[in-house]
């Protein structure tokens, strides 16, 4: 027979009940929720974007690149679209697609830099990861990894993938209109 014991030295030992369940009290968390109090959740926002065109065209969005030496977990991505649809079709939707891996081309990706926000205020803790809005001199090819029809306003939804070191994605729109405002963005945690 074995007995679990308090290792702290006080002699408690493990209560079990009559269908042999180990008796806890615990607290619950998400990992998410975790890796934001320990800071290492994090939020990148391309802020308002101008996109013109003519419609139907396809625009790069946003780049994300883990040069961390940890898996980058994303488990949410919004949309926010300013509602100023001109020209050509306003009225259908947009359509955002993502990318794994994208190819560079020579002298690395182009862009306009986007901050990676830790979740965890004022923490000092910085994440190893480049992320470019409206980024350039990317090839997109293979099977995309998410399609995503938008109409109007504002989306959040859960999308839970895993961007390992050395790895990246691009987010693309193809637009009908012919220029609108909009952000996107992701929110994560790097895992321990």
């Amino acid at each position: 027979m074995s007995i679990i014991v308090d290792g702290t030295g006080s002699g408690y030992r493990a209560a079990v009940d009559s269908e042999n369940r180990l008796k806890t009290d615990a607290i619950v968390e998400d990992a998410f929720v975790h890796a934001a109090e320990e800071g290492k959740a994090f939020n990148i926002n391309t802020e308002a974007m101008p996109i013109s065109g003519t419609g139907p065209f396809e625009e790069l969005l946003l780049y994300v690149k883990n040069n961390e030496t940890s898996d980058l977990e994303v488990v949410g991505w919004f949309i926010g679209e300013k509602g100023n649809r001109t020209g050509g079709d306003t009225t259908s939707p947009i359509l955002f697609t993502m990318y794994g891996n994208p190819t560079e081309g020579v002298g690395g990706v182009g862009g306009n830099n986007v901050a990676v926000v830790n979740r965890r205020i004022g923490d000092a803790r910085t994440f190893n990861v480049d992320t470019l809005s409206k980024p350039s001199n990317l090839t997109l090819s293979g099977t995309p990894l998410l399609y995503q029809y938008h109409y109007s306003g504002r989306a959040f939804g859960t999308v839970n993938f895993t961007i390992p070191s050395g790895q990246s994605i691009a987010l693309s729109a193809t637009f009908a209109c012919d220029s609108c405002e909009l952000y996107t963005g992701f929110t994560g945690y790097l895992r321990s």
